[in-house]
């Protein structure tokens, strides 16, 4: 599994953000998750339009806290959002997954990755299908849909090595590559 140290090496420790480690230790979350999250820290934005975040010194918000909404969204534990402003964050009653809340559908939740060392290392062959998109067409082919089908086949398989639950349908990198796949035509 991705340690702390590979992920600085691979990302590249300047977009990184840290998570402050008095707020991590009492998250519900595996210690290996919990130190990564203070040792390497997660990207400030990554394809696919995600941001992550971390307070500074406190405690991550909660979804219901950041929402004001009902109290059984206190189990989600705000670390970033899609860019239509959906939160994604860890969930403390499912061992610390991290899961995309869909706040135009009632906060549905949907499985991103199974843990964080998981997710670091999707957002890592995210990363490199949009390089090879790059590489291949141009600067702008990624946003403009042109992926090849050798790229996202090499993605899809990258992604259920890295967390097989993840790539089921209804789960966050499901929709993603079945947008690669509509957006290629």
């Amino acid at each position: 599994m991705l340690s702390p140290t590979d992920f600085v090496v691979r990302w590249g420790s300047d977009d990184l953000v840290g998570f402050p480690a008095n707020g991590v230790d009492r998250l519900l979350l595996g210690a290996e998750d919990k130190e990564f999250l203070v040792q390497a820290g997660l990207p400030a934005d990554a394809a696919p339009f995600l941001t992550f975040d971390a307070p500074r010194s406190a405690d991550l918000a909660t979804v219901a806290e950041q929402w004001g909404i009902a109290d059984e969204f206190r189990r989600y534990r705000v670390i970033g959002s899609d860019g239509s402003g959906n939160p994604i964050a860890l969930d403390e009653q499912c061992e610390g997954e991290i899961v995309w809340l869909d706040h135009e559908n009632r906060f549905a939740r949907a499985l991103m990755n199974k843990s964080v060392r998981q997710m670091a290392e999707s957002l890592l062959a995210y990363r490199k299908l949009v390089e090879d998109t790059q590489a291949q067409f141009g600067p702008d082919a990624f946003l403009d849909g042109k992926t090849s089908v050798a790229a996202r086949k090499k993605l899809r398989e990258e992604l259920t090595k890295i967390d097989p639950a993840a790539v089921m349908p209804g789960c966050f990198w499901h929709g993603e590559l079945q947008n690669l796949d509509v957006n290629a035509g």
